[in-house]
């Protein structure tokens, strides 16, 4: 799965509202983006086929350490799979992660319509027979704590090319829909023992930001307080790029090869017209002598200075656009006179560019 980035919150779930039944510090907590579960992060688990499970938590990118407080898994996409849609309290902020498990088309999309009772069928086993077993669902329309579930089931075929499906209604009736193949969609209809087919609605997810990032590609990058070499301090903002420039905004670190590796590189990138380096490194203060003597001995002639994830206050500017614990080093983000974020590259620039 990939995350696919994080989503305003309705207009209705703003602290106007939330004043009117939360109590005080619950409202102070939710506006300050203070994490209910200790930055807990999320897992996500897959089956391993015999009984037991794996965590695919970090590797995934699903282990977010916001408050979840609902979750919602649907195939968004239409291709067969299960993607999953995450509620967060904290920061008014969801996740969308986009399944990229690959089995395209090896399995079934189904959907009930029952005649009598609820048209839902809510309450309904389906069943898909498969030579292997039978893998059993059942349509409840609620999956846990704040969360609900599509009106349609997806069955696997694993190496099956067929199976069969049998519906056992709310009220006890059980019946067959004879044998279906793989890449299908239908509507079971109760009564009828023929399943009906319906179109498909296939439609792409957006690609996952760049690993670290927590604001997309057109979006400002915020400012953000740095500490130069000197030990003084300064706000990084739009009003230090030349007009009509690009500023190469370079994240990298001392212990990182390919950063040390890249710095003649972005040293004459920062000698051409219309380009602009700054270098921010996220050494810590231990380290920063080390990080200058490297500056020094590549000869540098663009400014640098370093990110103060010690300070809380500055650190939770930074937080508000970088996952240090992901972000991929060294990143390069390329932004322009209005502080728009034009591009990002990961790993050590070409010489080229």
């Amino acid at each position: 799965m990939g995350l696919e980035g994080e989503v305003d919150a309705p207009e209705h779930l703003h602290d106007d509202e939330n004043e009117t039944f939360q109590h005080p510090w619950v409202v102070e907590m939710f506006r300050r983006g203070f994490s209910f579960n200790g930055n807990e992060r999320s897992q996500l688990f897959l089956g391993a086929g015999d009984g037991t499970f794996q965590t695919y938590s970090g590797l995934s990118g699903a282990d977010s350490p916001l408050d979840g407080r609902g979750l919602i898994a649907v195939d968004f996409d239409d291709d067969f799979d299960l993607d999953l849609f995450a509620h967060n309290i904290q920061r008014e902020r969801h996740n969308l992660y986009r399944n990229e498990v690959d089995s395209p088309g090896r399995a079934t999309k189904v959907r009930l319509l029952a005649t009598s009772g609820s048209y839902e069928a809510i309450g309904a086993t389906v069943e898909l027979i498969v030579p292997s077993g039978r893998r059993t669902q059942v349509l409840t329309r609620g999956a846990g704590y704040a969360s609900c579930q599509a009106p349609e089931l997806i069955f696997g075929f694993g190496e099956a090319t067929s199976g069969e499906l049998v519906v056992s209604w709310p009220f006890g009736e059980r019946e067959s829909f004879g044998q279906v193949k793989p890449g299908t969609r239908w509507l079971l209809k109760q009564g009828t023992g023929r399943p009906e087919a319906f179109a498909a609605q296939t439609h792409g997810l957006p690609d996952p930001w760049p690993a670290g990032l927590r604001i997309a590609v057109g979006e400002t990058v915020p400012s953000f307080t740095v500490e130069g070499a000197d030990g003084e301090r300064m706000v990084f903002d739009a009003s230090l790029i030349e007009p009509g420039g690009t500023l190469h905004l370079n994240l990298w670190a001392s212990y990182c090869q390919p950063c040390v590796q890249e710095l003649p590189l972005l040293d004459a990138l920062h000698r051409r017209d219309g380009n602009q380096v700054l270098g921010i490194s996220l050494d810590g203060a231990q380290a920063r002598s080390t990080a200058m003597g490297m500056l020094d001995r590549a000869r540098v002639g663009y400014p640098n200075a370093f990110l103060l994830v010690e300070d809380d206050e500055a650190g939770e500017q930074v937080d508000a656009f970088l996952d240090l614990f992901r972000l991929v080093l060294p990143t390069t983000l390329e932004i322009d006179s209005k502080g728009t974020l034009l591009g990002v590259h990961q790993g050590r620039i070409d010489q080229k560019r």
